[in-house]
C-alpha cells in the first residue's frame, strides 16, 4: 500500500500525515484493500463493518462515535419517488464524520498527537469530535463569516477555534502557514484517506438496496470528497462483480461559487478558480477545489453532470423537505433543488432509484 500523485505519478510510502505530493499534486491510495463480501462484519452496524476494506495499518484501533449505517428513506418529491440517505444523522450531524473517523484513526495509530484543519464548519466539527475521542489536540481555522452554530460546536469538543477574516480561501491559506511551521494537517480537502471513509456510503447503499446500485446519486459538491468516495466505492463493487453498472453521479453547486459547474459547462478538463461569492450554502463555498479534475473525471465516467442552483431555490427546497419531516442545512438542500433540472418526469424506474444524500443537519446552521 502506498500513495501516488495524480499530477506527476510519483509514489510515496503510505503515511497518514502526508496530504500532498512535493509537486503540489493530490495523492491517492494505491494497492490498498478493496470491498470483499466475505470480509464484511455483519455484526457491526457502523461504517466499521467494512473495516477490512479500509486502508489502515493492521494494528489500528478504530476511533468511533458510531458513525455510518445511516437510514435510507422514501420521499415523494414533486410527484417523483426518490430516496434520501440521511447522513445528517451521523454523530456530529454531517457526512464528514466518515472521513474524520478514518483519518483520525490512522493519525492516532501513527502517533500523531496534535492536528490542524481549515473548515467552514462541518469538517471542523467532525475532526474536533474525533480528535477528542482519540485524545488528540485540535486547532481548527474557520472563516469569520462561518455559522456561529458550527463554530460553537467545534469549540465545545475542546478544539481551539481560530477565526480568519476574509474568504474561505484566506482560511485555507492560514492553515497552510501553520502546516509549514510544523503542524500535522488533518485535511478533509486533501487527505487521500477521506474518500475511503466516504466510499462506505456506496457500500451501504448497495446493502440497503438489496445488492443493487441506485440509478443516480445526487450530492452537493464543494471540494467533491463525497462524490469521489462514491465513485471509488461503486468502482470497487463493480470490480468485485457485485453490481453490473455504475450509478450516474450528479454534483450540485451554489451559483455564487461554482467552479466545477462552470468547468463542466465548458467541457473543460481542468477547473479554474472563481471569485468566492456569498451564499447560504457555506459548505460548498470553495473557489479552487484541489480535486477538481478528478471530480470532473468521475462524473463523466458515470454519465452524470454538475450543475449550479440559486440560494433562493435551495431555501425553497430546504423548506419543502422540512414539510416532509427532514430538516437539513441549506448546503444539503442544493441537491434537492437541482432535481427538476436533472431528471425528466419519466425517470422514475423503481429498480433504479434516485438517491439524494442529505449531507448535514439543519440544526447546524442559523435560520436564514
Amino acid at each position: 500500500m502506498k500513495l501516488r500523485c495524480h499530477r506527476c505519478q510519483q509514489d510515496w510510502p503510505f503515511d497518514a500525515a502526508r496530504y500532498r505530493c512535493s509537486c503540489g499534486g493530490v495523492l491517492a491510495v494505491v494497492g490498498g484493500p478493496s470491498f470483499e463480501l466475505t470480509r464484511l462484519d455483519e455484526k457491526v452496524h457502523t461504517l466499521w463493518r467494512y473495516r477490512e476494506a479500509l486502508p489502515l495499518p493492521d494494528d489500528a484501533s478504530p476511533v468511533t462515535l458510531g458513525e455510518g449505517w445511516t437510514p435510507l428513506s422514501d420521499v415523494d418529491w414533486n410527484g417523483r419517488p426518490i430516496k434520501v440517505k440521511a447522513e445528517s444523522l451521523n454523530p456530529t450531524g454531517s457526512f464528514k464524520d466518515r472521513g474524520a473517523a478514518l483519518l483520525v484513526t490512522a493519525l492516532a495509530a501513527a502517533g500523531v498527537r496534535d492536528v490542524v484543519e481549515d473548515s467552514s464548519g462541518n469538517a471542523g466539527a467532525a475532526l474536533s469530535a474525533y480528535a477528542a475521542r482519540a485524545g488528540l489536540e485540535a486547532t481548527v481555522y474557520v472563516p469569520a463569516h462561518a455559522s456561529s452554530v458550527k463554530k460553537a460546536q467545534i469549540a465545545v469538543y475542546g478544539a481551539e477555534v481560530v477565526s480568519v477574516p476574509g474568504t474561505r480561501t484566506d482560511t485555507a491559506q492560514a492553515v497552510l502557514e501553520a502546516v509549514e511551521a510544523g503542524a500535522t494537517y488533518a485535511s478533509h480537502a486533501y487527505s487521500p484517506l477521506y474518500a475511503h471513509g466516504m466510499k462506505t456510503v456506496a457500500y451501504e447503499l448497495w446493502e440497503q438496496l438489496d445488492g443493487r446500485a441506485p440509478g443516480s446519486v445526487v450530492v452537493p459538491v464543494g471540494h467533491g470528497g463525497l462524490l469521489l468516495g462514491l465513485d471509488l466505492g461503486f468502482h470497487e463493487l463493480l470490480s468485485a462483480g457485485l453490481i453490473t453498472r455504475r450509478p450516474r453521479l450528479f454534483g450540485v453547486q451554489a451559483q455564487a461559487c461554482a467552479p466545477l459547474a462552470r468547468a463542466w459547462e465548458h467541457g473543460a478538463a481542468e477547473v479554474e478558480p472563481v471569485e468566492e461569492g456569498d451564499t447560504v450554502a457555506g459548505g460548498v463555498r470553495i473557489a479552487a477545489p484541489p480535486w477538481g479534475p478528478e471530480v470532473l473525471d468521475a462524473v463523466r465516467r458515470s454519465g452524470g453532470a454538475i450543475v449550479a442552483v440559486s440560494d433562493e431555490d435551495a431555501m425553497v427546497a430546504q423548506q419543502a423537505l422540512a414539510r416532509r419531516g427532514f430538516y437539513v442545512e441549506p448546503t444539503s438542500a442544493l441537491a434537492l433543488a437541482a432535481l427538476r433540472r436533472l431528471f425528466g418526469a419519466a425517470d422514475t424506474d423503481p429498480a433504479m432509484p434516485t438517491v439524494v444524500v442529505l449531507t448535514g443537519s439543519g440544526f447546524k446552521s442559523p435560520s436564514h
